[in-house]
């Protein structure tokens, strides 16, 4: 019985799998964690406006 399939597309796809992936797939990998970075680096900046729009408007509550 032979027990040859490492030229099958499933035995090739489970071993680029377990080996990390594909090179294209790594390619891209870096492409969506820049633009992952730069969405939150977005958000966070939006949170921080508006925590300190906050705080000028309730001081000025408080202080008149």
């Amino acid at each position: 019985m032979s027990t040859r399939n490492e030229s099958t597309p499933d035995s090739r796809a489970h071993a680029e799998a377990a080996a990390g992936g594909s090179n294209a797939a790594m390619d891209t990998g870096g492409v969506y964690r820049a633009v992952a970075v730069v969405l939150a680096l977005i958000v966070v900046a939006a949170l921080a406006y508006g925590l300190v729009q906050t705080a000028i408007k309730a001081s000025a509550l408080f202080t008149g």
